[in-house]
This record gives structure tokens, sequence and C-alpha cells, in this order.
């Protein structure tokens, strides 16, 4: 009976141990854990990252402009993975022009790197998410979060129609 309790006690020490392992290490790596505060002007300079993320450097061409930005940590889930792929296609199969000429941008961006996390203040980020953003002049104008991404996630038709329609009501806008 004593090495029932003795392995039974052994058990439940390293589960908790393990729990708080992976709390800890969550909270060293969380988005929101790792906000700064870097302001609206980082904003509207962005600019490719080695990673393929953005940082604040380059200066954004003149005129209206639409940005999509999917925002994502270094842990990505299928779901993730897969909102990723189809914003990517809404956005460059649905309006190849103005892919083309430079009127319309996608950028996936890990707020996990240094110099992206001011996004996660920036656009109050609180899981991984789909913006969209207007810039005129090369100031950000206005910017709007596609919520409803991850629950269209099993209507591709939906989701593609969802996505264009905020990306096309900013492109009207400007």
């Amino acid at each position: 009976m004593r090495i029932k309790r003795v392995a039974t006690f052994a058990l439940l020490a390293f589960v908790i141990a393990s729990v708080g392992f992976l709390v800890a290490k969550e909270s060293r790596h969380s988005p929101a854990a790792a906000a700064s505060s870097s302001g609206p002007s980082a904003l509207a300079q962005p600019t490719e990252g080695a990673a393929g993320g953005t940082s604040a450097a380059q200066p954004l061409a003149k005129g209206h402009k639409v940005i999509a930005y999917y925002f994502h940590g270094n842990f990505r889930c299928v779901s993730c993975v897969k909102i990723e792929a189809l914003s990517r296609k809404a956005v460059t199969e649905g309006f190849p022009e103005e892919i083309k000429s430079g009127r319309i941008e996608f950028r996936e961006v890990n707020v996990d790197e240094p110099q992206n996390r001011h996004f996660i203040e920036d656009y109050r980020l609180t899981n991984k998410s789909l913006i969209i953003v207007e810039l005129l002049e090369g100031r950000q104008v206005r910017w709007q979060n596609l919520q409803e991404v991850w629950t269209l996630l099993d209507s591709e038709r939906k989701f593609l129609s969802y996505v264009r329609g905020g990306v096309s009501g900013s492109l009207k806008r400007g």
C-alpha cells in the first residue's frame, strides 16, 4: 500500500511540474505577453523582413493601398495554416490586377518575432487574425479585423467571398 501511495504522489508531482512548465513556456512565447508599444508610426511603413515577416523601414507607395495582413505566432495549428492559405488565395486570385499594380498586398507576419510585436497592440490582436489595412499616401486611415474567417473554415466558397468582400470594401473607399 505504501508503494502505491508513493507512486501516486510521484505521478501527481510529475503532472503538476509538467503543467507548470508548459504554462511558463507559453507565457514566454505568447504574443500578448510579448507586446510592445511602438505606436502607430510603425504601421505606416512596413517592409518584408528576413523570415517573410514585417518590420518598419521602407516607405510605402503613394496613393490608396490595401494590405491584407495575416498575423500568426510561432505555433501554427492546422486551422491557422488553412486560414492563411485561404486568405492568400482570396486576395491573390481575387485581385490579380491590383496585386500586380501594388494597390493590394498580402503579407503574413509572425508576431512572435521581436520586430513585429508592436502589431499585437496596434491591432489589439488576441489570436491569429486577418487584418485589412487601408493606407492613403502611405499613412494608415483605417483597418478592420475579419474575425469571421474562423467560423467560415468549413466552406471555402463562403470564406473566399467574405475575405474578398472585406478587401473590395476597403478598395472602394479609396
